[in-house]
């Protein structure tokens, strides 16, 4: 398998990220939002949080603080601030653009770290598999830049 085989995506799959109307697709992205600002507060935590002892701690009920963690319902600012309050920490929120086509970069990425196998008869192992040049840090940091 080709390393950009790895991105083509079914047609069943396709339908997992089509939406109906613009609304939709707006709902998504606002829960998205919220589940990677609750991910940040459960590692930030550091250990699994019962959702009782957080709905103690802001004042709130228990089956509200699942219904968000399950995205049943969106979470509002005055919750996150509160959560900030009672767990003593700071939400970071940063804008930041959208990556550019995953494929191209995909494809760059191929173009910049090629493994070639060595023609070494000696560096052959058991298995008569010939082993593949290392990857300096220097071209794998060049390659996530990208």
């Amino acid at each position: 398998m080709k390393l950009t085989d790895k991105y083509i995506v079914n047609p069943e799959f396709e339908d997992l990220f089509s939406f109906n109307s613009e609304k939709d697709e707006l709902e998504h992205e606002a829960k998205m939002i919220m589940f990677r600002l609750l991910s940040s507060f459960e590692k930030m935590m550091g250990h699994p949080v019962q959702k009782k002892e957080i709905a103690e701690a802001i004042g709130t009920s228990p089956s509200y603080i699942t219904q968000l963690f399950k995205g049943d319902k969106l979470i509002n600012m005055t919750t996150l601030a509160k959560l900030q309050k009672a767990f003593d920490f700071s939400f970071e929120i940063e804008a930041k653009k959208n990556s550019a086509n995953l494929k191209e970069k995909a494809d760059r990425a191929v173009e910049l770290v090629k493994l070639k196998p060595r023609m070494d008869l000696h560096v052959w192992n058991s298995d008569a598999r010939p082993f593949y040049n290392t990857i300096s840090l220097h071209d794998v940091v060049k390659a996530k830049a990208l």
